[in-house]
């Protein structure tokens, strides 16, 4: 959920940067060029997502995501329609029982620094994740070793049956191990890749300068080489909504996320800028206390889920940049159960709060005052709970407090607006996470617990045959939707606005705003 850091979606944007260099060097193998007639082309872009670190281990935040992605190479990957896609990975099998993988890997792919990359790079990279243990390495939590059979082969051992975790290594960026291991030091590298880099992906890192801007250079000798692919990026770390539309309307970024819908519009009316709509794979819900005073009734729950009004998120909290939401998991999984978009019944939610007799009661609502959707949402189910009788008491946290209340049942809140979303389209992990008794006040916001659902979840997450495990999950969406354990609400997109340079963006699943790397020139 957008109330913890674990790939943050959009915010806003912020004021001018200059170009800078580092003590970062362009390294072997990258280069403008590609092809005698590849023409120069530099875009730059202006977003909010200013990098903590470049250590792609540390992925996990859409931030640092966002500037990593274009630099390295994943073993797989996903495409528009949820479809898994080799990528350093051609082919992969799992034994029997699914807890061992094998894969195949890619020959030929060169590492910017010219080493050659084989498969002791992806065991080293796993292993590195195993030991450092945070970010991006929380979705490795089942594996247990791997080897290097030859240099195009990996065999990796996991700790339990897991089909899974094929998906899961899409969240994993490979390193150049030849180049990191004498840069390694006492921390397994974690302060050098902060600011160098050690990929294989279309763009290298030109310049960097922490917290203002990475220029990144295409790579000549990359495996997939498209010299549609812009020559040069320039990703502008700002933070600003107001100074990121005035720099793109002086015509110094050809690219910006993040604007007001007001601007958007206006924006909108100039023919000469393009106003892009990409699906982003997260999705507005508003959690439900399962165990409240209040909340703790399902017809109170239900009361809550029709008394919202859908239609009025899609216009205020998103400026229609977006859609309503027809299903507990977001878009482009696999496995999820279409429940049909939520429509507002005011007068069947008055019903239900007067049969549960709690008509004149308060309930909590928490948000994130720093995500302007939520300001938004917080206003509408206000608005629409005083309608049937409910009055909500609207508490401004940030995650951290957030955190601290969800903890424990006695400060949980009755209600709390939050994104959440797959880091890969899988809907096991993503239900489990939400779902699972055990991990009350934890990632389970809502206290749910339902044995039912537990076994389910058990069930599917070791089951060897993925049909098996798709009708368990698909059981759990269709009793946590009878059981009115929250509002889903709507799919916000990531809205972007162009100079027209670059061509059409496709939709990444494993990305929280696009994939800079599939940028390509429109001519």
């Amino acid at each position: 959920m957008n109330l913890h850091k674990r790939k943050l979606a959009l915010t806003l944007l912020s004021a001018t940067t200059a170009m800078a260099l580092s003590s970062c060097q362009l390294p072997t193998g990258a280069s403008s060029g590609g092809s005698g007639s590849a023409k120069q082309s530099t875009i730059v872009i202006g977003s909010s997502n200013t990098a903590e670190t470049l250590d792609p281990l540390q992925s996990s935040d859409a931030h640092n995501d966002f500037n990593l992605a274009p630099m390295y190479d994943r073993l797989v990957d996903f495409d528009a329609k949820g479809e898994m896609v080799p990528k350093l990975a051609e082919q992969w099998t799992f034994n029997g029982d699914a807890t061992q993988l094998t894969l195949t890997l890619r020959k030929g792919v060169k590492f910017h620094s010219g080493n050659s990359f084989t498969a002791a790079d992806v065991v080293y990279s796993l292993d590195r994740a195993k030991k450092i243990g945070s970010g991006a390495a929380s979705f490795l939590s089942d594996y247990a070793s791997s080897k290097a059979t030859d240099d195009l082969h990996v065999v990796i051992t996991l700790s339990k049956t897991d089909l899974d975790f094929i998906g899961a290594l899409s969240q994993i960026y490979i390193l150049d191990s030849n180049l990191v291991k004498p840069n390694q030091g006492s921390d397994n590298a974690q302060g050098w890749l902060g600011t160098h880099e050690a990929g294989s992906g279309p763009f290298a890192m030109g310049t960097y300068k922490p917290n203002q801007e990475l220029d990144l250079t295409r790579n000549k000798d990359y495996w997939d080489f498209d010299d549609k692919r812009p020559t040069s990026i320039v990703l502008r770390m700002i933070n600003d909504s107001s100074a990121n539309r005035d720099e793109f309307l002086a015509g110094n970024l050809d690219i910006t996320m993040g604007l007001a819908s007001v601007d958007v519009d206006n924006i909108s009316k100039d023919s000469k800028y393009e106003i892009v709509n990409i699906p982003a794979p997260r999705q507005t819900y508003a959690w439900l206390n399962m165990q409240g005073k209040i909340t703790g009734d399902a017809r109170v729950r239900e009361a809550i889920q029709l008394a919202y009004d859908y239609n009025g998120h899609l216009a205020s909290a998103l400026g229609n940049q977006g859609s309503i939401a027809n299903s507990i998991l977001p878009e482009g999984i696999a496995c999820r159960v279409d429940a049909g978009k939520p429509q507002q019944d005011l007068e069947k939610a008055k019903q239900l709060i007067k049969a549960a007799g709690v008509e004149g009661a308060s309930i909590t609502v928490a948000y994130q005052p720093s995500v302007r959707e939520f300001n938004a949402a917080g206003t509408i189910l206000q608005d629409s709970l005083k309608k049937i009788g409910l009055n909500a008491q609207l508490k401004a946290v940030t995650f951290p407090q957030y955190s601290a209340l969800v903890s424990k049942p006695e400060t949980m809140p009755d209600v709390a607006l939050a994104w959440d979303f797959a880091a890969f389209p899988a809907a096991g992990p993503m239900l489990n996470r939400e779902w699972n008794s055990a991990l009350a006040g934890q990632t389970n916001f809502t206290r749910y617990s339902n044995p039912k659902v537990d076994a389910l979840l058990k069930d599917g997450l070791t089951a060897a045959d993925q049909k098996q495990a798709c009708s368990d999950f698909q059981e759990v969406q269709q009793q946590v939707i009878a059981d009115h354990a929250l509002l889903y609400i709507a799919y916000p997109a990531v809205t972007m606005v162009s100079d027209k340079r670059v061509g059409p963006i496709p939709f990444s699943p494993t990305q929280q705003d696009f994939n800079v790397g599939t940028l390509r020139m429109a001519k």
